[in-house]
């Protein structure tokens, strides 16, 4: 990151929530706010894009305990409340 910021340019990153591989928006988004750096989530609601689920998963396979991405159920109920209280404040 540090050799970025050289560049005296807006620092997006694409990808950074990966819950399974300890990624989560508690450990990434106080670094993004502190560095001022843009982030894109990608999964919003569980449902058409299947990010709930981590890279390589077969079709078919079942829900995962532990979502990847999304952040809300289809019926708008939070994944983890305590993780949608955090991103709010």
């Amino acid at each position: 990151m540090v050799r970025l910021k050289i560049y005296n340019r807006p620092i997006i990153c694409t990808e950074y929530m990966a819950r399974s591989r300890e990624s989560k928006f508690q450990s990434h988004l106080p670094v993004f706010k502190k560095d001022k750096i843009g982030a894109i989530n990608w999964g919003l609601v569980s449902g058409k894009t299947q990010t709930i689920y981590p890279w390589k998963s077969t079709a078919g396979a079942p829900e995962p305990n532990l979502w990847f991405h999304d952040i809300f159920h289809f019926k708008g109920t939070p994944f983890d409340s305590l993780e949608v209280l955090f991103i709010s404040r």
